[in-house]
C-alpha cells in the first residue's frame, strides 16, 4: 500500500518504516516528519472514536513512541505480542535512539544538544514523544552499546510500561524479560486457528506414511535443508517417503534447495497455492505427516496446529513456541533442531509404529479443537479485555 486507506472501521493510516521492505528512516526531518504523523493519526482516532479499551497487536515497523503516547491517553491499553517488537525492535527504533542513546556520532551528538537546549525535546513531549517523562532523558540500557548496556537485568527496564499485556507463548515473555523490560506480569495466550476448516479423520494404522509435507517461510533458519538431509538418509535406506514444501522466503536459499534435490534426485514437490486460507486445508488432507523443522526460537507456530487439526502426526523440532505445544509420544515426536539423524530416525519410528501415529495424532486432534479454537482464544482475548477496563476502572477510582 502506498496510500492510507479508510474503509467503514478500518482506517489504515499508520506509516512504516524499517520493516516490510520499507526503507529505514535515519534523517532527523524524515523521523521527525513520520513520528509527528503516526502519533497525530492515533490521537485523533482516540479522540473521534473514544474506545473503552485500546488493543495493540503489533508496533512490528511502527513507531515505538506510541506508546508513550498511549501511556499519556490514560485509557486502558492492552497489548498482544506476538512478535519481537518489544525484545529487540524497541532497541532498534531510529527515532527513539537518536534522543535516548547515551553517545551518538559527532554529527548527531552535535543536533541532538542543539535541538535540547532549544526546548525541542520538551515540545514534542506531546506530538512525537522521546520518552515515558522527564528524568528519562537517557536509556543505556536499551539504547546503549552491547559494551554500554551490560548485564541487563530481567524486568529491570523502568522507561516502558506495559500494565497490562499478554504473549502468543512462555517462550516470547521469557525473552523479553531477559532483554530487561518490565513484562513478568503478564499473561499467555496462546493462538488460535479456525480448526473446523482443517478437520479431517486420522487414518487409520492401516494407511502407510509417505507424504510428508513442510509449511514453513523459506530461509536458512526454517530447517528444511535440515529435512532435505534427513529424507536422503531415508530414502538411502530404500524407504518410500516424498517431500512437500509450501513457503515463500529467500530466493537463494530456496535456490539452495532445489539445488540440492536436483543433486540427489530427491522426491521433492515445491508447492504453489493460489489462496492460502482457502487451498491449504485440502493441502494437510492429501498428506500423511507434517515436519516442523525450524531452527530459530519462534514464537508460536500455526502450521502445526493446523496440521494437527487435520488430523496429521507431527514430527517438531523443540524451538520456541513449539516446546510449549509439543509432548514426545503424546501428541507428537520431537527432534532437536538441525539433526538430519535424528529427524531421519523419527520419520522412521513414525512408519514402523502406526498404533502410535494414530493415538498421537487423535490426542493432538482433541487438544486443537478444544485448546486452540479460533472461538476459544477469541474468547480469552476478550475476557482479558474486560478485566482490562475493569482493574482500570477500579484504579481509576
Amino acid at each position: 500500500m502506498k496510500n492510507e486507506q479508510r474503509d467503514g472501521l478500518v482506517e489504515r493510516r499508520l506509516q512504516i518504516h524499517g520493516a516490510f521492505e520499507h526503507p529505514l528512516l535515519t534523517k532527523y526531518p524524515e523521523m521527525k516528519a513520520l513520528e509527528t504523523h503516526n502519533n497525530g493519526v492515533l490521537l485523533e482516532v482516540i479522540e473521534r472514536f473514544q474506545p473503552d479499551v485500546i488493543h495493540v497487536f503489533s508496533l512490528r515497523g511502527l513507531s515505538k513512541s506510541l506508546i508513550f503516547t498511549l501511556r499519556n491517553c490514560k485509557l486502558p491499553t492492552v497489548y498482544d505480542v506476538s512478535d519481537f517488537w518489544i525484545s529487540a525492535d524497541i532497541r532498534e527504533d531510529a527515532w527513539l535512539r537518536f534522543w535516548n542513546a547515551p553517545s551518538l556520532g559527532f554529527l548527531e551528538q552535535s543536533m541532538r544538544a542543539t535541538l535540547e537546549m532549544s526546548g525541542e525535546r520538551g515540545r514534542l513531549d506531546v506530538t512525537a514523544p522521546t520518552r515515558m517523562m522527564k528524568g528519562y532523558e537517557r536509556l543505556p540500557a536499551v539504547f546503549g552499546s552491547p559494551k554500554d548496556r551490560g548485564a541487563v537485568e530481567p524486568n529491570s527496564i523502568a522507561a516502558f510500561r506495559f500494565d497490562r499485556l499478554y504473549f502468543c507463548s512462555r517462550a516470547l515473555k521469557e525473552l523479553a524479560e531477559r532483554s530487561g523490560f518490565c513484562v513478568n506480569h503478564g499473561d499467555i495466550i496462546y493462538p488460535g486457528i479456525p480448526a473446523e476448516a482443517y478437520v479431517n479423520e486420522v487414518k487409520p494404522q492401516t494407511t502407510p506414511v509417505t507424504k510428508f509435507l513442510i509449511v514453513a517461510k523459506l530461509t536458512e533458519e526454517s530447517g528444511v535443508m535440515t529435512a532435505l538431509q534427513a529424507l536422503r538418509q531415508i530414502c538411502a535406506a530404500k524407504m518410500k517417503a516424498s517431500l512437500t514444501i509450501y513457503g515463500r522466503g529467500d530466493s537463494n536459499h530456496i535456490a539452495d534447495l532445489r539445488s540440492l534435490v536436483v543433486r540427489e534426485q530427491l522426491p521433492v514437490e515445491f508447492l504453489n497455492v493460489s489462496n492460502i486460507n482457502a487451498d491449504m486445508p485440502a493441502v494437510y488432507r492429501k498428506h500423511d505427516a507434517f515436519l516442523y523443522t525450524a531452527e530459530w526460537s519462534e514464537p508460536f507456530p500455526l502450521p502445526i496446529l493446523e496440521a494437527m487439526a487435520a488430523g496429521l502426526p507431527v514430527i517438531g523440532a523443540i524451538s520456541g513456541g513449539a516446546a510449549e505445544l509439543l509432548r514426545h509420544g503424546e501428541n507428537a515426536l520431537i527432534y532437536t533442531p538441525g539433526n538430519a539423524e535424528e529427524l531421519a530416525s523419527r520419520i522412521y519410528e513414525l512408519q514402523m509404529s502406526p498404533a502410535m501415529r494414530c493415538q498421537m495424532a487423535e490426542t493432538a486432534q482433541t487438544e486443537v479443537l478444544s485448546k486452540f479454537n479460533e472461538g476459544t482464544v477469541t474468547d480469552q482475548i476478550e475476557n482479558y479485555l474486560n478485566t482490562s477496563q475493569e482493574i482500570w476502572a477500579h484504579t481509576a477510582t
